[in-house]
């Protein structure tokens, strides 16, 4: 800086500089404080808006496929009620505007581009665990105390029979109760095996919910394992929230997320908090939502995902069973 002031304004003196060098001068300074302007507002107008400067970089998969956030980023704008993050991004339109789709009249019902877009964002379902084939409830069964204390009685019948009695004699007795404990195994299992199946067709039946979703601006009724990333839901009062999204209008809505919180009371959703949850009801109010992550990338997906590492997940009356 030194050097390129001495080199061009060396003319410059306290007193008596010629009107050709305090020209070139002044203009120096009138261009360096128009730069200083630009970036003091540019400051504040980010310190007003509390809105930082985003870092986030588009994988290129996502940009190839024609849109302009991946599902992780939205996974985590959604599940973190990420305010800034979303603001970042434009708001609810911005993120329609990267999803390709519209606040209005939803997805473009054209099966290569729905079949394209599940590609990248993936489906609305949830893994299940594999159902228990028939020989885990022969080995269960085997397990029952009283078919234990049988066997035992059989085998120490037979043992005993053998020494006293011959094999002829004491095959009678000890091979009848054998023969007992395996009916009973038998019965039992099958009885469990096809309760089970019941109890599993009845589970699906429970799952076949459908939902008003508008796509190429008309309102129809689809089933929620058909939602992709862009899609508008419409909800009223009791219906289940089918995937992770965004508010985009409405009135009065209140949603009831004591199913992933535990929290009793109601959460207001609005356009200052738009972030509506997989899994969780409403319980006042309508309104319009637009999807952003769904199937195992939603709060209620990675709940699911956490609980069956746990163990089975069958329901009391599977238990009972």
């Amino acid at each position: 800086m030194e050097s390129y002031l001495d080199e061009n304004f060396s003319g410059v003196k306290p007193k008596h500089s010629s009107d050709e060098v305090l020209q070139r001068w002044r203009n120096l300074c009138s261009i360096e404080k128009l730069r200083i302007a630009v970036l003091v507002s540019k400051a504040a107008f980010q310190f007003i808006q509390g809105v930082p400067v985003s870092d986030y970089v588009v994988p290129e998969e996502i940009k190839a496929a024609g849109f302009q956030i991946c599902a992780d980023e939205l996974g985590s704008i959604v599940e973190g009620h990420d305010v800034k993050k979303l603001k970042i991004h434009g708001g609810v339109d911005g993120i329609a505007e990267k999803l390709s789709t519209s606040t209005t009249n939803g997805l473009t019902a054209d099966n290569k581009l729905l079949n394209h877009r599940q590609e990248i964002y993936g489906v609305n379902k949830f893994t299940e665990t594999q159902a228990r084939g028939f020989l885990v409830f022969v080995w269960e069964a085997l397990h029952d105390m009283t078919l234990i204390i049988l066997a035992v009685c059989a085998l120490v019948s037979l043992i005993v029979g053998i020494a006293m009695e011959g094999w002829l004699v004491a095959a009678h007795d000890g091979l009848g109760i054998i023969a007992s404990i395996l009916l009973v195994v038998l019965v039992t299992a099958t009885s469990d095996y096809r309760q089970s199946l019941q109890l599993r067709d009845l589970d699906k039946e429970k799952k076949k919910i459908s939902i008003q979703v508008t796509r190429n601006g008309y309102r129809h009724k689809m089933s929620i394992y058909d939602l992709l990333p862009g899609d508008i839901v419409h909800l009223s009062i009791g219906d289940q929230v089918p995937a992770d999204g965004l508010f985009v209008s409405g009135f009065c809505v209140s949603i009831d997320e004591s199913s992933l919180t535990g929290e009793s009371e109601p959460v207001m959703v609005s356009a200052e908090n738009p972030f509506l949850l997989s899994g969780t009801k409403v319980q006042d109010g309508s309104c319009k939502m637009m999807i952003t992550t769904v199937g195992m990338r939603t709060q209620w997906g990675k709940l699911m995902a956490t609980l069956s590492e746990g163990g089975d997940d069958e329901t009391p009356l599977q238990v009972k069973f």
